[in-house]
């Protein structure tokens, strides 16, 4: 039991090197290249240093999208030192299950996949607001605006020409309507602020209410509570792209739009793609230890490389394409998104089990 703990710390340590290590070099990589080609946008406002701090506030994102990759070669080089030096035949001859040594492999990939939980719930969300402020030439709080916003809350429809994350409005316009959608109320406001949860003051209301006789009655107030489900951080939500929000924010965000009858497929595939990134990596981790035990295994460590590259390339490409697919099709794009994941899944399970 005792030699088997060594062995357990030591597959998983050159396991968790070799993934760190790819991690680390596949970003730099990626920083490398991308500020060379900031550098061919270069302007006015927009000068060399301001490009190395967009793509240091970037950086995060591109980690956080390797990492399934990084996983992926790591295991390879890792699992491939160790079956180079026959360590892996010793560990064979002496009764260590192939399954077992897989789930150590498995185990070095558990800190990448808490490393994906914490840069998509803590660190994106505001590294990627940061990066954008720099291309935009904006602050943080300006890229929180809205103008010209239309929102739906049941048999209300709301027009605000502008709002920010810090709640205030301007130039409000409420359409509501009854179930036949026959126009009962139309409300106009020149500004609006948040107050709390579900209530919203508007100042200088002209309101008027449309009689079933099809009369009107023009109502003019200075002041007004009026109540909205929307609230600041979801005007704020609404400024970010879908893939740069949080796991909490898109559920708090989906709940609300799927509350009113609104369908948010663009932020259900960000979210179901966040679900699906630890699935991801384990899914090519088992696909990289098929790699090692099982066809290729008697290949050269650069073949099984490219190799590797080619499956993580193409595995990273189909789910894209098959999540932006989701956006057009009926079916959630939690199908889509974990179909693949799937697939490679049974794949590598496969392989594994005809090299028993």
């Amino acid at each position: 039991m005792f030699a088997r703990r060594i062995i357990a710390k030591h597959v998983t340590g050159t396991t968790a090197l070799a993934m760190l290590g790819a991690t680390a070099v596949l970003t730099l990589l990626q920083a490398l290249f991308t500020y060379l080609s900031e550098l061919s946008q270069l302007k006015h406002g927009y000068n060399a240093v301001q490009a190395l701090q967009y793509v240091f506030w970037n950086t995060p994102r591109y980690l956080y999208q390797i990492l399934p990759i990084s996983a992926l070669i790591g295991s390879v080089i890792g699992l491939g030192t160790l079956a180079s030096n026959s360590e892996l035949v010793v560990m064979r001859s002496i009764g260590v299950s192939l399954w077992r040594i897989v789930g150590w492999v498995i185990r070095s990939a558990m800190i990448l996949v808490i490393l994906s939980f914490a840069l998509s719930e803590w660190v994106i969300p505001y590294s990627n607001e940061r990066a954008d402020g720099l291309k935009r030439h904006q602050t943080v709080a300006s890229l929180g605006e809205v103008k010209g916003y239309w929102t739906r809350e049941g048999q209300r429809f709301i027009y605000i020409d502008y709002a920010n994350a810090e709640g205030a409005l301007r130039n409000i316009q409420v359409l509501d309507f009854d179930d036949q959608y026959r126009l009962n109320t139309l409300v106009n406001a020149k500004t609006g602020q948040f107050k709390s949860d579900g209530q919203w003051t508007l100042n200088q209301v002209n309101q008027v209410k449309i009689q079933q006789t099809g009369n009107a009655i023009l109502d003019q107030q200075t002041q007004t509570a009026f109540p909205f489900a929307l609230q600041p951080r979801y005007v704020h939500m609404v400024t970010i792209d879908p893939e740069d929000l949080s796991p909490s924010q898109l559920v708090s965000f989906i709940h609300y739009l799927s509350e009113y009858s609104q369908v948010p497929k663009a932020y259900q595939l960000a979210f179901w793609k966040k679900v699906g990134m630890p699935f991801s990596l384990i899914a090519l981790v088992v696909v990289a230890c098929s790699f090692i035990f099982g066809p290729l295994r008697q290949q050269s460590m650069g073949f099984r490389l490219v190799i590797a590259l080619f499956v993580g390339l193409g595995f990273y490409y189909i789910q894209d394409f098959l999540g932006y697919a989701s956006l057009v099709y009926l079916p959630s794009p939690a199908w889509f998104v974990f179909g693949p994941i799937v697939l490679i899944l049974v794949a590598g399970g496969y392989l594994l089990n005809r090299a028993k």
